[in-house]
């Protein structure tokens, strides 16, 4: 439909799974390019800044002022969104997938069995303490109602998944396991007196069972089993569509995200990047060997506006869609289609759908997809009061920092991990932390402070 909408024919070239990068490198060290790349552009190793200087992918930012007037002006109009795209002088190398709707970046957060909550008269918890005494009760009054005491109050994987950890408890403390910013200047969490404070939390819960001991061990399915098959009842996760793929409403559970937890602080607060990170890693560069970039970037600008941002949406209208009201609704054939499932039938129909390809991405057709339940929690978290200022931005590192970082980080962090996972599991006590914090200073993380405070300050300045 896009070509007959452009008249512009596009040949795809779709590497195996698994083999993009090997395929990558190939195309990159042999000189054959094409005239365009998707890719993780934003991520990709050595900054995508070296791919302009070794004239691999064309700087675009001209052209893309003349020749994509509904990118362009999107970015004119939403200037948070553009620094996230733009290096750190003011330049476009590529053209990115970008969530349009506040909603669509809160998919994931805290929730809760409610039907656990109501079997045993219990609130949603509010603050840390409540929160502890929710989890002992499940852990105590067989919330299940198997007659065993066979619960695991709160379940997760690893500790710092920003997606599913048992270390997003530290956010209530005001803190994390990674780098974050505070009222202007950036900080590394576990040199912060606070992260001894929430490390000290969660290892109370971890000692009386109220944790899942399987935290390091477990994966998407693992974790997913324990909520479906009535063993857990808190934890950090994608909002409460599908469980391992199944429905998880078979008429007796009952999940629902809840607001973030507040801490001894009185305060709360997400570092979750999604929340305000609107522009992801999927982007398409143009290359040097592209004969007519011009044309190239305006069959990409019909993703950002008109029918083409309508179509990689919503599909194709009067087949996949119509408007009822002003409102775009979605068909039988993709929400109750008979020969697919409603993933592979949105697939099929919605260009937007998993960010493989560049576009502006638009919540009212995410929204159609979901379950009752999986709504009702994005639409609690995006209502949340939840401080995210704290949320480090997409910052860009010069080539001797990246590597810096990369050399001395992942030292720091392996490390680290490994100190917080053996306090939690009682293989050590807190009170060593003061020298943990004093190894990190050897290993040079006040040197990585800087070189972040540094990136940060120039990205404010974009």
């Amino acid at each position: 439909l896009m070509e007959k909408m452009t008249g512009c024919h596009v040949e795809w070239t779709h590497p195996a799974s698994g083999a993009f990068e090997e395929k990558f490198n190939l195309m990159i060290t042999s000189g054959n390019l094409p005239d365009a790349i998707v890719a993780n552009w934003r991520d990709i190793s050595g900054g995508v800044d070296t791919y302009v200087d070794d004239e691999i992918i064309l700087e675009l930012t001209d052209m893309v002022k003349e020749y994509m007037p509904n990118f362009w002006g999107y970015l004119e109009a939403n200037p948070d969104i553009k620094k996230q795209i733009v290096n750190d002088d003011g330049e476009i190398l590529y053209i990115p997938f970008i969530r349009k709707d506040k909603e669509l970046n809160i998919y994931q957060g805290p929730q809760i069995r409610v039907d656990w909550l109501e079997k045993l008269g219990l609130d949603i918890p509010k603050t840390t303490d409540d929160l502890y005494n929710v989890l002992k009760a499940f852990k105590e009054k067989d919330p299940n109602g198997n007659g065993q005491a066979d619960e695991i109050p709160m379940t997760g994987i690893d500790f710092d998944d920003t997606t599913n950890g048992i270390g997003n408890l530290l956010w209530a403390f005001g803190t994390t396991y990674d780098f974050y910013v505070d009222n202007g200047t950036v900080k590394y969490g576990p040199m912060e007196p606070e992260f001894a404070e929430g490390l000290k939390y969660i290892t109370k819960l971890y000692s009386e069972n109220l944790i899942d001991t399987d935290y390091l061990l477990n994966d998407r399915q693992k974790m997913d089993s324990k909520v479906l098959n009535n063993r857990s009842g808190f934890l950090f996760a994608m909002q409460p569509t599908k469980y391992c793929n199944s429905e998880l409403n078979d008429g007796t559970k009952k999940v629902l995200g809840i607001p973030y937890l507040i801490g001894s602080n009185g305060k709360k607060a997400c570092f979750n990047p999604m929340y305000t990170q609107s522009v992801i890693g999927t982007s398409i560069a143009l290359t040097t060997a592209n004969k007519n970039p011009v044309g190239t970037l305006k069959w990409l600008d019909n993703f950002y506006g008109g029918k083409g941002y309508e179509y990689m949406n919503f599909g194709e209208e009067g087949v996949d869609f119509a408007w009822v009201d002003g409102y775009p609704k979605l068909s039988d054939s993709i929400l109750n289609n008979p020969n697919l499932d409603r993933t592979s039938a949105i697939g099929m129909a919605i260009g937007a759908f998993d960010s493989a390809f560049p576009a502006l991405q638009d919540w009212r057709y995410y929204e159609q997809t979901l379950s009752p339940w999986g709504s009702e929690s994005i639409n609690t978290w995006a209502k949340d009061d939840v401080d995210t200022k704290g949320i480090l931005p997409p910052v860009s590192l010069n080539d001797d920092d990246n590597e810096k970082v990369a050399q001395i980080m992942t030292q720091i962090k392996s490390y680290v991990s490994s100190e917080y996972n053996k306090i939690l599991v009682g293989q050590s006590s807190i009170d060593t932390w003061q020298g943990v914090c004093e190894q990190m200073k050897k290993m040079g993380i006040e040197d990585m402070v800087k070189i972040y405070n540094n990136a940060y300050k120039s990205y404010q300045e974009r």
